[in-house]
C-alpha cells in the first residue's frame, strides 16, 4: 500500500538499497516499506505523512492484549506498527503470531484503553 514519508533530517537523507534520495523536508511516495525504510521510520529519520490504506485496530476494552490482524502480517520490515501515532518497537512492545495472524501486545508500561488505535504502516511485498 502507497506510504507517503517525509525527511525530517536538516540534511539530504539516503536510503541504502532503496534508491531514494530525499533533500531536507522532502516527501515521496513509495509503494510499501522495506527493511531500510523501517529503519529510517524506527530511528526518526523518516516521518509517515499520509498513507492510501491503512489497516487500524481499534481497542475494545481496557487492557485488552490480543489483536487479530486485518491484513496478512508480511513482517517487522515490512509494516510498522504505532500506538495514537507513536511508532512501536517489534518483540519490545509487540509481537505477531504470523501463522494466526495475531497481534500480542508486550509492553507492560503502557496499559491499552478503550479506543486506542493501533495503526498498520506500509505493507507491500
Amino acid at each position: 500500500m502507497p506510504v507517503t514519508v517525509k525527511n525530517t533530517l536538516p540534511t539530504v537523507l539516503d536510503i541504502p538499497g532503496a534508491g531514494l534520495i530525499f533533500a531536507p523536508c522532502e516527501e515521496k511516495t513509495v509503494e510499501g516499506l522495506n527493511p531500510a525504510l523501517s529503519n529510517a521510520i524506527q530511528r526518526g529519520a523518516l516521518e509517515v505523512v499520509n498513507q492510501t490504506a491503512a489497516g487500524v485496530i481499534v481497542v475494545e476494552e481496557n487492557g485488552q492484549s490480543e489483536f487479530p490482524l486485518p491484513v496478512p502480517w508480511p513482517g517487522p520490515d515490512r509494516v510498522q506498527v504505532a500506538l495514537n501515532g507513536l511508532v512501536l518497537a517489534f518483540g519490545t512492545d509487540y509481537a505477531v503470531d504470523p501463522a494466526a495472524n495475531l497481534l500480542r501486545w508486550l509492553d507492560q508500561e503502557i496499559a491499552l484503553k478503550a479506543g486506542d488505535r493501533i495503526a498498520l504502516i506500509g505493507g507491500g511485498p
